[in-house]
């Protein structure tokens, strides 16, 4: 629920989906627009358009506002609204009779969540024929939207013009025109918010609402390991207790919840997200790997084991979430056996599934190596049902509008090169450059820094005419390209990744915690490079041990190279051919002698860290 936001206006007062809890067998309807309440309601009822130029040119030819409702398939409140104030007689007739109503789904449109999202889900925005916002709420009561309609058309009517006249309040992201060589000052910003907000008492952001925030762990988690910062250690130690032991958890099918509503984790709301479970499922592997808690390692194992049960679809991938059924989660596990689960959106969305892929090519190599083929299988379906050779990458395949949306190329992309770094196939790592290609082909801003969230051919209704740069897209775009570079030995591309890493530096220091992202991009590029060469004779498969000896140690800066023997590299090298197949492992400059066990990859690890106290714990 939240405040109505104004523009101007004093707020003081299709065709349906049928969305249901399915059995596995029954198939799910994707090509529909529309998705509605799993329960009874009408809000089939009003005249929904989808968001496109049609919509936009009927408001403009019958002079009336648009009503958006931005909604979402796992959303409760979402829900509720369909059920009561979509449902009340007097609003489906007032929306049908004087709006031009526009139903959006927030996981296949996240560009017109992000320019349109008023606080929430649901989202209600009021717009002009132009598409700027009028006013705007989250969920809205049937009490207050009969009079809140009246309210909002008699205000266009009479002032239609000037609310089409005036400008829209964009302020985009700008960063810097002449970026020089990133410096660690924005740390200081983001430690500052952390040592204001951090919540000692229960872990955790703030006092009231609480979101995981897992960016946040993993940097400070990286400054412990690189700077032997004890405090930022402490705090995601304690925050990722708090949430391991909290009802953020379920403790009965696994998984976690996306927030709580309680500053002591107590009362979550109950959807499940692929991509929050992705980036926790990570979080905890790294906290293994770093101290070494089998609580992180039991909680990595478990989340994983949830998203293999419930949201991996036959052909591989992981659909997009599970809902928020509050009635359900709330019963005990043998009550629960008696009730069909929550209803699991198959949708196959690319970014989510690409953080999906990566969080399960480390569980390969620090769990159990029975995860890679779950991750490659995923990884091969997602380029199987989303890549197009002329569009690119489609950000999902139900509606299959967008493509080439910056978060998707980047989460994917960073999971191509986790696959080339644990497998060695070059394949993955002609796609990763694939995708970069269309980062600049559709993102790029001339020669200006920066990436747009999505291309300019993707619409340009209302604020999507508007292309904006996201501080945490183009921070993560920077750690691609300074992967890829690597991974390339492309000191080009890495001057690049230098350079956009720098053009944010000051909106980093700005955005406080939300620089987060940011900040851990600095530290993998900052971090002393770990180096592993496999010198291999004739064998493919024999340097896959070596490479997963050294995924399982804790680096924010990891490159492999593979090296045959008898080939003129390994000659010019010197590297002995009687010593086949070896690691050779580096930290820096400093290399380890030729390793031929790949149970003593840990041992060379710790050998190589000495004498930095500060260093990572490994965990084999």
């Amino acid at each position: 629920m939240g405040t109505l936001k104004s523009n101007g206006l004093s707020a003081a007062s299709g065709q349906r989906v049928a969305h249901i809890h399915q059995e596995e067998s029954e198939p799910m309807e994707r090509a529909t627009p529309f998705r509605f309440s799993p329960r009874p309601h009408r809000a089939e009822e009003i005249q929904w358009q989808p968001w496109g130029a049609e919509a936009f040119e009927a408001a403009r030819q019958q002079k009336k506002p648009l009503l958006l409702s931005l909604s979402a398939v796992w959303c409760h409140w979402c829900h509720v609204m369909d059920e009561t104030t979509y449902s009340d007689p007097a609003v489906i007739a007032a929306i049908n009779e004087h709006f031009i109503p526009l139903r959006v789904d927030n996981d296949s449109r996240p560009d017109i969540n992000l320019r349109y999202n008023m606080g929430g889900w649901p989202s209600t925005a009021f717009l002009t024929a132009g598409g700027e916002v009028i006013t705007g709420s989250t969920f809205v009561p049937a009490e207050q939207m009969r009079p809140l309609l009246e309210q909002v058309r008699a205000y266009y009517a009479e002032h239609e013009a000037e609310l089409e006249g005036q400008a829209p309040p964009v302020e985009p992201v700008e960063p810097a025109t002449n970026p020089s060589e990133p410096t660690p000052a924005p740390l200081a910003a983001v430690d500052e918010a952390l040592r204001q907000e951090f919540d000692r008492a229960y872990g955790g952001v703030g006092s009231g609402t609480k979101f995981p925030q897992p960016e946040v762990w993993e940097l400070a988690l990286a400054r412990f390991v690189y700077e032997g910062q004890g405090w930022a250690a402490g705090m995601a130690v304690r925050t990722m207790d708090a949430m391991a032991g909290s009802a953020l958890q379920d403790d009965t099918a696994g998984g976690f919840f996306r927030y709580s509503t309680t500053r002591e984790w107590t009362v979550p709301h109950y959807e499940k997200m692929l991509e929050d479970n992705a980036r926790l499922a990570t979080l905890y592997l790294h906290g293994y790997q770093v101290m070494g808690d089998e609580l992180y390692r039991d909680i990595a194992q478990r989340t994983l084991t949830w998203a293999r049960a419930t949201l991996q679809q036959p052909a591989g991938f992981f659909g997009g979430s599970q809902d928020a059924d509050e009635a359900y989660y709330r019963l005990s596990q043998a009550d629960r056996a008696g009730r069909p689960a929550p209803y699991v959106d198959p949708t196959l969305y690319a970014g989510p599934n690409g953080l999906m892929v990566s969080a399960l090519l480390l569980a390969s190599a620090v769990l159990d190596d029975r995860w890679r083929a779950e991750g490659l299988t995923a990884l091969e379906s997602l380029f199987t049902e989303l890549y197009d050779p002329d569009r690119g990458l489609l950000h999902d395949d139900r509606e299959r509008t967008m493509a080439n949306w910056l978060a998707d190329l980047v989460s994917v992309g960073l999971a191509c090169l986790d696959a080339h770094l644990l497998t060695g196939d070059p394949e993955h790592l002609a796609r990763a450059e694939s995708l970069r290609a269309l980062m600049d082909r559709d993102l790029a801003d001339g020669d200006r820094p920066g990436y747009f969230d999505s291309p300019a051919a993707d619409g340009t209704l209302g604020r999507l005419a508007f292309r904006q740069k996201p501080l945490q897209a183009n921070a993560d775009a920077a750690l691609f390209l300074f992967r890829l570079g690597t991974a390339r030995d492309d000191r080009e591309l890495v001057a690049r990744a230098r350079g956009l890493l720098g053009a944010f530096a000051e909106v980093a220091s700005r955005f406080g915690l939300f620089g987060a992202a940011w900040g851990w991009a600095y530290t993998a590029m900052a971090a002393p490079a770990l180096t592993g060469v496999v010198v291999t004779d004739d064998d493919p498969h024999a340097a896959l041990p070596y490479r997963r000896a050294v995924y399982q140690l804790y680096s924010a800066n990891t490159s492999m190279k593979a090296v045959d023997i008898m080939g003129p590299e390994a000659e010019d090298a010197g590297y002995d051919e009687e010593i086949a197949p070896a690691l050779y492992l580096c930290r820096g400059t400093v290399c380890s002698p030729p390793i031929q066990d790949p149970a003593e990859v840990g041992n060379a690890f710790r050998a190589l860290l000495s004498p930095t106290p500060s260093g990572p714990a490994l965990v084999t």
